[in-house]
């Protein structure tokens, strides 16, 4: 039996593209069983009101998931993902119903899994990207390219494509707790479990159908999920600073409040003394919680 290559493909409201998109997908069954993979075409449905789930099953889709109303783009990979793992793939590749990346792409985004050399490959658009990226998307790719650089220390040239690959070593851990950006969750979920991350370089067209996800409220709500990410999987990454930083700031009052009763400017040691209690407690408290957190992570 040859090991399963699974294709996730998100779609809202997509009738204008998901047969061609799951046509050209399955298109490539022969080329990639040459190596040695049985690719399936797996749609989420995530809530569509127009006939995307009909039109993913007439045009052949090997499985339609189905959510009731639309939960955002993270919902829809991770229903994605976890009915891979279920069905026990070797490998899944996501890839956008709206047909912006080439079907072809997919041998290069497994390559490196096949060899062995990755366990997480992204995309990376920008070498072969047919047309000029709207403003506000280019510029929010920047940032949070340059954010998940430094939060991974991996060499990452675009953090939010819409074809990636992982294998069954990542597939068997994975957690994306948000419902939006799950590139970056992906990403920083897979640094901090040791997976391996590679880059391939891959082409990417104008979108002609549907509406971009990307909008200015994007940023709002991509921060607080990249939060929930590391707190579900490195807790002190973000509890210690936050606790060392307000017992630094009691101790800071405190020294100085000191220094000026000595100098005679102060009637008494510490004025503040509701400020630098609280602070110490709080400091305190936050590093506690983060310890437990951290305890029962790795009970796991």
């Amino acid at each position: 039996m040859q090991d399963k290559l699974i294709v996730i493909v998100p779609a809202y409201n997509e009738a204008d593209s998901i047969s061609q998109t799951i046509t050209s997908l399955l298109a490539k069954r022969d080329p990639i069983k040459q190596l040695g993979l049985d690719l399936k075409v797996y749609v989420v449905n995530d809530g569509s009101r127009d006939e995307t789930a009909r039109l993913a099953s007439e045009a052949g889709a090997d499985r339609i998931i189905s959510h009731r109303v639309n939960q955002g783009l993270g919902a829809a990979v991770r229903s994605g993902l976890s009915a891979a793992r279920t069905d026990n793939a070797s490998i899944v590749v996501k890839f956008d119903a709206d047909l912006q990346h080439s079907p072809d792409d997919i041998a290069k985004v497994i390559d490196p899994i096949v060899k062995d050399e990755a366990d997480v490959v992204y995309g990376h658009r920008f070498n072969q990207i047919k047309y000029k990226m709207p403003f506000v998307r280019r510029m929010g790719n920047i940032v949070f390219t340059r954010l998940m650089r430094w939060l991974t220390g991996w060499q990452l040239k675009d953090s939010q494509p819409g074809i990636f690959a992982v294998n069954r070593a990542y597939l068997q851990v994975f957690r994306l707790p948000g419902n939006y950006n799950y590139t970056q969750q992906i990403l920083l979920d897979a640094y901090h479990k040791g997976m391996r991350f590679e880059h391939v370089s891959v082409s990417f067209e104008k979108r002609n159908t549907g509406k971009s996800f990307i909008s200015l409220k994007y940023p709002f709500k991509v921060l607080p999920q990249l939060v929930s990410v590391i707190v579900g999987v490195r807790p002190m990454k973000i509890f210690a600073p936050i606790g060392l930083a307000f017992l630094g700031v009691a101790m800071l009052v405190f020294f100085y409040q000191v220094a000026q009763y000595f100098l005679g400017i102060t009637p008494k040691p510490v004025v503040s003394v509701n400020l630098v209690l609280g602070s110490v407690f709080f400091g305190l408290q936050t590093l506690f919680f983060g310890l437990l957190a951290q305890l029962i992570i790795e009970q796991k």
